[in-house]
Parts: structure tokens; sequence; C-alpha cells
């Protein structure tokens, strides 16, 4: 059966434009004939004429009003060039040939004969035509798009300033006032010079945004350049400014688009698979394949003759790119979704009015109009050859020298029944379509890969595909946590707080290493942004933690009041699983204590594990690692049973901290301190007590570290012990007491590491007392603790008891622990027993410590001492009534020189001096 032939498209399309016009002609002027017509344009006529004003304004409206028309009815388009094509003309053409029908029908009619001839009748009814043209034409102009502005230069506009003044000379100089020409040249001169200065700021614009590079790596001179880059979260549209990993799949794809496949491969269209994590780059690569596509192919100078013929007929290719985003798309639907955006996309270039079908609402508003109606609107809402479509679109691309790139975004977005269907529709289409072998019509399919049938169901469709790898953020999390502390720690009059502490695991971090880039107390927390990196697969997910962390990173927000890192922890961790997040963030409460200092080891694992689950309810083993660095849980070595959480790292500022006191997460949450009505306006800022914690250590005494510390709030004192153990905060270890903090050299240093792990803050500040006890300071010591202890007795404020307690049982080792050292009586009268050699001793220590020179002697010969003790006063008691003993009796005792107490080294040290 031999195949029907059919006209070529351009035959086609002239018989049928021309066919549009006798149409249109006929019509015209069949309607002339009609009376009611003739009577109301006349009556309109006669209203016009009263008033040249009011004529040129309708004319002028007339103008804008039928390109207006026009385009309502797709037969132009806003932004489709007024270029003219020979081998496919626009269907405005058909409106010329129907014009010039007319004129030929006026011509040939005797009855209008007379106006060509007569001059006065011909001006009399075209003197408004060219306002009306002018009008039509000024519209254009302004509507074109800014692209096509640019190429409209001065020596064009003047050149149609010739026209329009010629033109006005022409039709009006013998019935046109001149005041209306000039007015209306001056009005023509003003629009000029409005649009040259939009071309001005539209080519500044485009300089400005053609200037603006491409920020990878290390190429981020500051802050400010990393907060331009991560608030830009916008399509990329450029090659050039795409990451250098992402422009290998632009460059490759783009190759394999204008060869039409591999240099093995028949030249044909493509379908291309483009599969990649959720905001891993596909719409930046999608978008600068096709802006690439539009620009011209450089020939290199070494190619053949052969390739630079074929780069020559490459760049001859206009392309069109189509952009479709298929989410919500039903199914049995996406072809016709397709098609009818492709059109769209099409006409901006090509006049796609024979493709059109009538829209929607139009035959639905027909069905409503009676039985006659329905039948018209069933024949003009006939169904649609989805194959035979496509393929008469491929014939007109390929007259017109153009090809058309359709890319399908979020094709497996969606529940997955609704997204199968939807795929499975897509592959259909583009099965059917490779088999019509359509040279001009490519395809690319952009998805995600985390679906597997989505995967296999398009990988199968296509011929192609390209799979983004998972990009590396570690050196943008690196550099961009640097800058940011940098910034924090760089002092700055006009903030609140100059220069604020950061702390990391060795202590605050310092500004001079921070600029060197030499290994720094950094160096430890910055090995989590490795595992923050490993959950971070896309730049969109990157920029989206970073805003996230940049608006809470601020002054007067969380800078420096709340660990840095674990800031960037929890925003990534509600970003990238965003369902365990909600479940974290419920048992971080204070009622289901998640994170407590005797939190049982197996009750932490349940949690995590309930937090860490799948939505298949699987546990995930990557993300319970995640969470357990950014808790600081350590999972014991054994097995997972022994999951704890260290309480020595709550100075880290971390969500991970045990501390009753404060709640980093809802900090974080907050993205700032939260308010409160009791003690304090609103809650205690870190970088206040970090600072406080300094002022301690820098105390030159111990009476007046005590002093400082007893005189802080309750509420205060629980703050500042987060922070009472933090390594290497005081840049001078010879001020004050900062040695015994934090020297490195200190004999003792290992003692205080094991009380810093247990979190042990009243024993360490026995330990301290011990350490720092003279015979200087000695009688002041007890006194002072005596003093509160009888001071808060009505408060029942155990802390002073306790560490006197823990300084006189447990460190200096003077009475039993069955002993009360906090009764003043008792605890002299114990002293005051020669069995107990130790505690005698020390009490003669004691007794030095209050007695001056001349209210003691030695006897050298029984080796004791002799005290007056009538003037010696502990806590406002005199100390012959604590003893039960005569005021006026002196009190003799004896020493022994080889006497040591334990932990007071110092005190130590003076006997051997005394007793030389």
């Amino acid at each position: 059966m031999s195949q029907v032939k059919t006209l070529p498209i351009t035959a086609t399309r002239w018989l049928s434009l021309l066919l549009c016009a006798i149409t249109a002609a006929t019509i015209t002027v069949f309607l002339s004939k009609v009376g009611f017509v003739q009577k109301a344009y006349s009556s309109w006529s006669a209203i016009l004429n009263a008033n040249p004003v009011l004529h040129y304004s309708s004319a002028f409206l007339a103008g804008i009003s039928i390109k207006l028309l026009l385009d309502k009815f797709y037969i132009s388009h806003p932004k489709r060039s007024i270029g003219f094509s020979w081998r496919y003309p626009p269907v405005t053409i058909a409106v010329w040939l129907s014009v010039a029908g007319l004129l030929v029908y006026l011509f040939v009619n005797t009855e209008y004969r007379t106006y060509f001839l007569d001059d006065d009748l011909l001006f009399s009814s075209l003197k408004y035509l060219h306002i009306t043209l002018f009008s039509s034409a000024l519209f254009v102009l302004f509507q074109e798009t800014k692209e096509k502005a640019k190429k409209l230069g001065g020596k064009s506009w003047f050149i149609l300033f010739i026209i329009l003044v010629t033109l006005l000379l022409a039709s009006g100089c013998y019935h046109t006032p001149w005041p209306i020409i000039i007015t209306l040249i001056l009005l023509y001169c003003f629009a000029v010079i409005l649009r040259l200065l939009a071309n001005s700021e539209v080519k500044k614009t485009y300089n400005e945004s053609s200037s603006i590079g491409v920020n990878s790596d290390d190429d981020f001179k500051d802050l400010d350049d990393f907060r331009e880059w991560f608030k830009d979260d916008s399509t990329i549209k450029s090659k050039e400014k795409l990451e250098s990993d992402l422009q290998v799949y632009a460059k490759r794809i783009t190759e394999r688009l204008r060869n039409g496949g591999d240099d093995y491969e028949e030249d044909l269209a493509q379908h291309i698979a483009l599969c990649g994590p959720y905001g891993c780059g596909k719409s930046s690569i999608v978008a600068a394949i096709a802006s690439e596509l539009k620009k011209p192919k450089q020939v290199k100078l070494e190619s053949s003759d052969k390739e630079k013929l074929t780069v020559k007929q490459q760049n001859k290719i206009n392309w069109i790119h189509s952009d479709i985003s298929t989410w919500g798309a039903a199914s049995g639907s996406v072809a016709h979704v397709v098609l009818s955006n492709i059109i769209d996309d099409i006409s901006q270039y090509i006049d796609m009015c024979a493709f059109r079908a009538l829209p929607k609402h139009y035959t639905e508003a027909l069905k409503s109009g009676g039985s006659a109606f329905q039948f018209v609107s069933t024949l003009l809402a006939g169904p649609v050859d989805m194959e035979e479509s496509f393929k008469k679109l491929n014939g007109v691309l390929e007259e017109t020298n153009h090809k058309l790139l359709i890319t399908l975004q979020d094709v497996d977005r969606g529940t997955d029944e609704e997204s199968e269907k939807r795929l499975n529709d897509i592959a259909a289409l583009l099965d059917r379509l490779k088999n019509e072998a359509l040279s001009h019509i490519n395809f690319i399919v952009a998805m995600g890969n985390e679906k597997d049938v989505a995967a296999e169901v398009i990988s199968k469709a296509t011929d192609y595909r390209e799979d983004i790898a998972a990009l590396d953020c570690f050196d943008y999390l690196n550099q961009y946590t640097k800058l940011c502390l940098e910034n924090a720690l760089k002092p700055n009059k006009y903030r609140k707080i100059e220069s604020y502490k950061i702390i990391s695991h060795r202590g605050l971090v310092k500004l001079d290493e921070q600029c060197k880039g030499q290994r720094d107390s950094l160096s430890s927390e910055l090995k989590k942004l490795e595992i923050i990196d490993s959950h971070l697969n896309s730049f969109r997910v990157l920029k989206k933690v970073l805003r996230r962390v940049e608006q809470a990173w601020q002054p007067e927000k969380l800078m420096g009041e709340v660990n840095f890192i674990s800031l960037m922890m929890v925003a990534a961790f509600r970003e990238v699983y965003p369902v365990q997040y909600s479940r974290y963030q419920k048992l971080a409460t204070k009622e289901n204590q998640l994170l407590h200092r005797w939190s049982a080891p197996k009750s932490l694992e349940l949690k995590i594990i309930e937090i860490c689950k799948s939505n298949d309810g699987v546990q995930d083993e990557q993300l319970k690692q995640y969470v357990g660095h950014m808790l600081s849980i350590d999972w014991g070595k054994s097995d997972e049973a022994n999951a704890t959480v260290n309480p020595k790292f709550n100075y880290l500022q971390s969500v991970g901290c045990t501390n009753n006191a404060v709640n980093y997460l809802d900090r974080i949450q907050r993205e700032g301190l939260s308010r409160k009505e009791k003690l304090y306006a609103t809650e205690l800022s870190d970088q206040i007590l970090i600072a406080k914690v300094i002022e301690l250590r820098e105390s030159v005494e111990i009476l007046e570290f005590l002093g400082k510390w007893f005189g802080l709030e309750r509420e205060y004192r629980l703050g500042l012990e987060r922070f009472f153990f933090i390594p290497d905060c005081c840049d001078d270890l010879t001020k004050g007491l900062a040695g015994f903090f934090e020297s490195q050299k200190h004999k003792r240093k290992l003692q205080f590491k094991n009380f810093s792990e247990n979190c042990d803050i009243e024993l360490s500040i026995a330990w301290l007392i011990a350490e720092c006890l003279t015979l200087g300071n000695l009688h002041e010591v007890f006194s002072f603790f005596f003093i509160r202890i009888k001071n808060d007795d009505q408060r029942a404020s155990n802390e002073e008891r306790d560490i006197f307690y823990l300084l006189v049982v447990e460190i200096l080792g003077l009475l039993p622990s069955t002993s009360e050292p906090t009764n003043i009586m008792i605890f002299f009268r114990e002293l005051n027993k020669v069995e107990n050699e130790k505690a005698y001793m020390f009490f003669c220590l004691f007794l030095i410590s209050a007695t001056k020179e001349g209210e003691r002697d030695y006897d050298c010969a029984n080796k004791c001492f002799e005290f007056d003790i009538s003037n010696i006063r502990v806590a406002d008691q005199k100390l012959n009534v604590l003893l039960g003993i005569d005021s006026n009796k002196s009190l003799a005792i004896s020493v022994d020189a080889g006497i040591e107490f334990d932990n007071a080294e110092k005190l130590n040290k003076e006997i051997k001096d005394i007793f030389k």
C-alpha cells in the first residue's frame, strides 16, 4: 500500500495562511454590508470627528488594543522576535494578506475606487492610521525582553525616528495640525530616552552579574564572600559559574546534544537521564547546558576541516529550551502537560497557533450554551494524537533550523505510588518518541537517585545516564567555621562584647593561632566537620545549613553562647533528618532526661535507637554515630550497653551538656538566651560566666578566691560550674591561682584532672584550698569557713559545710570520716588531742598562724611551742572557750618536724623551714 504524500511544511504553511487571510477578508466585507454594523460605525465616526484630540487618542489606544488582542489569541507573543521567516512565516502574515486583499477589493470595486483617486477622501480616511501603527509599534518595542533590548542600539532608533517623521509629514501635513505632529515627535524622543536608559541599566546589570565569579574550594576571601555564596540559592545559568565538579557534567552533556551522541552513534536526538541527590545541582546543570547551547561553539585551530565544518553547522542551529516540572501532574496526563508546555515555550520563537488546542475553559463555556454549542465544542476539542503532534513539531523545528531541549524535573517527587505512575507515563512517552526518530527533539530527565524503582524505569527509557557524585563539603565547612570564629574573636568596638571567648577541647581559642593556620586548639573539634560532611550530599542542603547557622551566630544572639560545631551539627541534623530530629527534640526535654550525668547506659542506648530509626523502623547506624558525636556519647569498649555521657565536657557548650542549669538545644532553637522572671532578666550569658571563671583563677590568693566564689548567688555558681574546669583559659600562668588550674608542669595535675573528669567542684575547691594553705593564711581560712557556716546555718546551705568537710577529712586527713568538723567546738577539741599526732601538729600550725612573734615561745629542749591563747578568736569566739580551758593558762603543744600533710605542699615546706 503506497504512502500518502503530503505537501512540504513551507507550502502547507503559506497555503493555510492564505486561506486564513481570504476568510478574514471575506468576513470583513460581509460585515461591512450589514446594516447595524454600518449604523454603529457611522455613530462612532460622528463621535470621534467631533473632536480631533479624541480621534487621535482613540487611534493611539486602538494600536495597543490590536497588539494585546493578537497576544491574547497567541497570534503574536510578547517575547517573540518581530523578525520574518519565509520558510515558516508567522500567522500575522495572514493579517497583512487580509488587509492587502481588502485593498484590492476596494480598488477593484467601483464604489470605493474614488477614495484612491481623490486625495482629500484618501487622507480623511487614513490620516489617523499612522497613529495606530505608531502606538502598536511603540508597544512592541517596550514589550520586548531585556535580552532583545540590548541588541537595539542608537543607530536603529535614529532610523526609526526618520521613518516616523517621514510618515507624519507625508500623511498629515495637509490635515494634521503641526502642534500635534511636534507633540508626537517629542513623545517619541521621550520614549527613546527612557528605552535607552533601560538598556544601559540592563547592560550594567549584565556586566555586574557576568563579573561575579564562582567561589569554590578556598576562593572565599572573607566571611562576606561566603555569605554572598550561600545566601544565593537560585539556579546557576552559566557553566562558568558552576562548581568545578559540576562543570564536567554540563560540558559532557552539551557536547552530546550538539553532536547527536558519541562519534560512533548516528546523529539523533538524545534521551538523557541526569540522576543525583536532592539539591546536588541538577537544575543548575540543566540551566547551564541550555545557556551553553545558545552560545556559538569556538573552533579550535588544530581542528580538521571536517570538524570545523561540523562546528559551523552546529552554530547555525537555534536551541529552544523547555523546562517542565512534572510534580503534581496526574498519571495519564503527563504527555499532555509536556506538549502544552513545549508549545508555550516554542511560541516565544516560532508561531505555534497551528498546534494549539482551544483552551479548556472555552470548551466548557461552549458546552453550557446548548446543544448547538456542545456540538461545536466537540468538534473544536477533539482528541490529540501525541506522536503525530511531536512529529509535526519536529518537522517545524527542522524547517526553521531549531532544536528543542526538553528537561523534565521533579519526576520522582511525591508519594511512591504517584511518582511511579508518573515515571511510567514518562518512560512510555520517551519510548514512543524514540521509535519515531525525532531528530530535533531532545530530552533530559532530572531525578533523584534515592528510589530504586525510579532509577530503573528511567534508565530503561533513556539512551544515556549521568550520575552526579556526592559533593565533598568539608573544605566549605572548615573554612566557614574558621572565618566565623575569627570574626567572633576579632575585636570589634561596635559590638556589645568586643571580643568573644570561644571554647574548644584544649581551652579558649586564640586569634593568633587562627590567623597563622597552625594546628591549634580547634583541631579536635574540626574533626566533627567530617561527620557533618558525610551527611551533606549537596550544595543546596549545605547552603540551607549555613544560612541557618549564620542567622543564629550573630552578636546579641548565639555568638559565643553555644559551641559553633554543635550549632552546625544541630542545624545539619534538622535539615537532613527532619523526622528523627523531631524525635530527638521530644526526648531532649527535662521530663525525658535524655542527657543526664547519671543516665543509665541501657536507657540512654534505647533512647538513641528510638531517635535514629529510619522511616521503615530500621536503625540507621550512620545516623546513630552522628547523634553520638553530637551528644558526646561514649559507647564503651565492650558493647553499646555501656553507653554514657561524659560530664567533663560540659564546658564545650554543646547539646551534649549534662548540666541541668542550661539546655543548649533550647538555646539553639530560640536562637538566643531565654527570658527569665526570677533572678536575672535573661538566661545567664556564657560569655559573662567564662569571664568570671578567668577572674576567679586570677585571684591573688585563696581568701580572695573564696570570697568571690561564695559571694555569688547560688544560681550564678551553678552556671559557673559548667566552665570551672576549662583548660588553658588564662594567658599568664603566674597571675594569681591560674597556675594551679592550668600549669602543665603541676605535680598534681593528674589528680586535678581526675576531679575534673568527675566534675566534682567541691572536692576540687577543697584540694585548691589545701594547696594554698600557708602559715600566713591558715587561721584566716578556717575562720572564714566557720563564719560562713555559722551565718548560713539558718539558710541550710550545705556547700560550705561540704567543702570544709572534704578539706579536713578527705584532703588533709586530719579527722576520721565519722567526725563532725563543721561543729567548731568539736573540731578544735579533736585537734587538741595528743594521741592524734597529725591533727595535733596541724593545731600547732594553726596557733602559729593566729599569733604574733611575741605571743608564742619555742622550747628547744622539749621541742614544743607555748602559746598565749587569751586573745585568739575563731569566728568571733574565744579559743579558750572552745577548748574549755582557763583563759589565763598558756597552751603548750609539742611538735614533730617529720609530719607531713597530704596535698598541702606549701604548708609542708614551711614546717621544714621552721624546724631546720
